[in-house]
């Protein structure tokens, strides 16, 4: 009887480690898989805005991810001076949690005023704290035409102004987000890791 005992405990301590290690498994690829999709959607975000280059391919650009995600995924704000703001972002908020990632997210910003395109900003935070981050700003307004301005903290921050009349090979170096921070373990640490080569845009 004791005999029997022993081999049924066994069996079941052997059963539950087989199901811990199972439980593990399948958490780690649910992690992987949900950092892949938000990674995935960041780019496309991102991208998106790198497509804005008039008041309707801002909307056409709204209205896509709004069929996609949700009327609530951009969020609509007014301020002072009559500009009125489009913001949606993408974060790993939920993983972040568990400390395998660090917190980072991207954030695109539409703003317009008096119905025509303003400037379309694209940000990219990350890390506990200190916070690394880069803004990226692209203007629509005549006046501000053929800017273009890096600066920001060596280290931990960078912000990168252009006009719309950009070449469109640096436009594409200034969009060249890294959405791999979203998923990369530890996060990244400084704005070169979000945006290579920031410092040599200029």
């Amino acid at each position: 009887m004791e005999h029997t005992l022993s081999r049924l405990t066994r069996r079941w301590v052997r059963a539950g480690v087989a199901l811990l290690v199972l439980g593990v498994a399948l958490l780690g690829v649910g992690i992987i898989t949900y950092l892949t999709h938000i990674q995935a959607s960041a780019t496309a975000l991102v991208n998106s805005a790198r497509e804005i280059r008039t008041k309707a391919d801002a909307e056409r650009e709204i209205a896509a991810w709004r069929e996609r995600l949700g009327k609530d995924f951009w969020e609509e704000t007014d301020h002072p001076g009559g500009d009125h703001n489009y913001d949606a972002t993408i974060a790993n908020v939920t993983v972040a949690r568990l400390r395998v990632v660090a917190p980072t997210g991207v954030t695109v910003s539409i703003t317009m005023r008096d119905e025509k395109l303003r400037c379309v900003t694209v940000i990219e935070t990350t890390g506990w704290y200190p916070v690394a981050s880069v803004f990226i700003h692209e203007w629509f307004d005549e006046a501000l035409q053929n800017r273009f301005y890096v600066g920001g903290h060596r280290r931990a921050n960078a912000n990168v102004e252009f006009s719309s009349s950009l070449p469109e090979n640096q436009r594409t170096k200034a969009f060249a987000l890294n959405t791999k921070c979203l998923a990369k373990l530890g996060g990244c640490k400084t704005a070169e890791d979000i945006l290579p080569g920031v410092w040599q845009l200029d």
